[in-house]
Formats: structure tokens, sequence, C-alpha cells
């Protein structure tokens, strides 16, 4: 029988949508050893994903770059930070920690702590200090979230039911938004969120992964035709508001730009509230699967079968261009630089429409 933990740390510093994708892993924790308290180590957005998740306990907050910045102003400013963070750390008097951060600095600072059990991956032999890991070239052949729960089977946990995405928004914040929607006199209105942007995991390569903003307003002008009732809101972060207004503005006010405009918390509790989702993949993407939507995504460089919609179903719909045999070219967390953008340009819209119509007008679609 596997063993039970009373104190479980469970390490992910990537994106939203990697965090997400460790709450099935989470919950599987939580179903093995009920009695056990789990804590997260994360950065501020993914503070947001776990925060309210039933399953935990408590969250390390950890900004990659905020070490960086310290380390190059000041040697001995990074040394003191450094040292209060491992004292977070071992205040939390860990039994198991599963590093899913694909590096060795932090499972390094887990054995100097002495925390006896440390699993994760052992990818480019980063993983030389854990005591137990998987050897992996990358995340290539299946979804993410099911390399995260083969970790589990380390610990000797195999059966695992329950592999939804789940994100669970504050009382408060439900009541906000209900209130947010009363205010704009969307309560009745069919709503349509539309993320046309990339989110910042790409940071300054975001263009890579995005199809032409204007192939979102072009949708959104023929959706709009099918429905008086019909309202778009459009999401991204303060980089992506111009193309957000160019959209809004060929609505003519049928569309609200909330780019740059509300917390990652706000625009959870407002997604939830659409009937549809259309966007590049990224992390809103994974939010609005954990929220129950129906999705039409648009994949151009990286592997649906490893970032896509998870668990895959007929509600979720991804779009990839045909007969672009370069893609997908993002593999073990690197893309190549690229001209035509073949695997974005080549995209259909009428075909991204008619997927959108479907999932909107469609009322005979299983669950």
């Amino acid at each position: 029988m596997p063993e039970k933990y009373k104190k479980i740390l469970v390490i992910n510093t990537f994106g939203i949508g990697d965090v997400l994708f460790s709450t099935p892993m989470i919950r599987a924790l939580k179903a093995h050893s009920p009695g056990a308290l789990i804590d997260a180590m994360c950065n501020e957005r993914g503070r947001h994903i776990l925060r309210h998740n039933p399953d935990m306990h408590d969250i390390i907050i950890f900004e990659k770059d905020d070490f960086r910045e310290m380390f190059k102003k000041s040697k001995l400013g990074f040394t003191a930070k450094l040292i209060k963070f491992m004292k977070v750390i071992q205040r939390g008097k860990y039994d198991l920690a599963i590093d899913l951060s694909l590096g060795h600095q932090i499972s390094l600072l887990l054995l100097l702590l002495g925390i006896k059990k440390r699993i994760g991956f052992n990818y480019r032999n980063r993983g030389r200090f854990l005591t137990d890991k998987l050897n992996i070239d990358g995340f290539n052949d299946k979804h993410v979230v099911e390399h995260y729960l083969d970790i589990l089977k380390l610990i000797g946990i195999k059966q695992i039911a329950d592999k939804a995405l789940r994100v669970s928004p504050s009382p408060e914040l439900e009541q906000w938004a209900d209130s947010f929607l009363a205010r704009g006199a969307l309560s009745g209105k069919t709503l349509v969120a539309l993320a046309p942007g990339g989110g910042k995991s790409w940071g300054e390569y975001a263009a890579y992964r995005r199809w032409d903003p204007a192939n979102f307003g072009y949708l959104a002008k023929k959706l709009s035709m099918k429905s008086e009732a019909m309202y778009f809101l459009i999401f991204g972060s303060s980089e992506e508001k111009e193309m957000g207004r160019a959209i809004e503005k060929g609505l003519a006010g049928k569309a609200a730009n909330l780019c740059g405009g509300l917390s990652l918390p706000e625009a959870i509790t407002l997604i939830k509230r659409c009937a549809l989702l259309i966007c590049n993949d990224g992390g809103l993407l994974h939010i609005a699967v954990s929220q129950g939507l129906k999705t039409v995504s648009i994949f151009g460089p990286v592997d649906d079968n490893v970032y896509g919609p998870y668990p895959p179903s007929e509600r979720h719909r991804v779009v990839k261009a045909e007969g672009v045999r370069c893609r997908p070219c993002y593999k073990n967390f690197k893309h190549k630089t690229c001209r035509t953008h073949d695997c974005l340009k080549k995209i259909d819209r009428d075909k991204v429409l008619k997927l959108a119509e479907e999932a909107l007008f469609k009322t005979d679609e299983k669950k």
C-alpha cells in the first residue's frame, strides 16, 4: 500500500496553464492522503489558480525573476533573500516534495533543507538531487496532465479517476461578476469570450502563437448577426489592449474590451459566465475548460496533444492548419523562429466560424 504523508509541497513555477494542469494531481494526492496538508510553491499568477482550491492548505510565492534581478543588483542581497526563502520552506516541515520545475536549483534547496522524499522529473539530468525521478526528454508524447499524474506512480498512486482541471473562484468574486454584468445590462445576453492574444508566457515571441486578431473580429461580427442577444467580452493582458480595441470598434456596441482591465480572478469569474471561448492556445483556454465552457481554440506551433484542452472532449474543438508539415515546432520547451507563420496563416477562418456556430447553436451535442 502507498505510504501516507502528512505535509506535502507541490512545486510548479510555470504559467497559469501549467499550474492548472497540476490540479488533478493535487486532488489525487488529497484523495490518497485525506489528512495531509498540501502546500504549493508557485508564482503570483499561479497563486490565483490555487488560492481557493479546496485541496490546498497554503501557498508559497516564488518569483524566479525577482531572484535573478536581486542577484544582478547585489550578491549579498540575493543571499539574504534566499536564506529568508529557505526558512519559509523549512517551517513547512514537509515529508514529501513534488518538484515539477524541471530544474535542479529548487530540488537542491529541498535536499539542503532535509526533506527526505523528493520526487519529480529528470529532464537533462536536472533531477539529480531528487530521491525518486522519472526520466523524460520533454513533454512530447502525451498531455502534460498525464505526465504530472505519472509522477504519483513514484509513491504508489496509480489509479486516478478524476482528471478534470479545477479552479474555484471565491464567493466574493462570484458576486462581483454578477454585479459587473448587471451594471452593463448584460445579465440576459449570450456572452461569447474572445482571447485574441497569446498570454505572457512567450514574452516577445507571443506573435508566434497568435492568429491574426482581425480574424477574431471577423468571427465576432459574423456571429453577432445570428442573434441580437449576443455580446462579446474580449480578454487579454494590458499589452494586448490595442488589438482588443480594434475588435471592439468593429462590433458597434456589442463588445467590451477588457484587456488589461481585470485581475486574473476577475477574468476567471467573467469567463465562467460565457457560453463559448474563442482563443489562441494559452492559459485562458484552460481556465475556460476548468469552468465548463465550450471552446474553439487555434493551435499553431504548439502540439495540442500535449498542451490542448484536457480532458479531450467534443465540447472543445481545436483548429490547426492542414498540410503544414513543420508544425508543431514547439518541442522541448523551445520553438523555431519562423518567417512564414503558415501554421497560423493557413487556418481557414470560415472553418473556425462553423465550429463556433455549432458550439453556440447546436442543441443536441453530448456533454
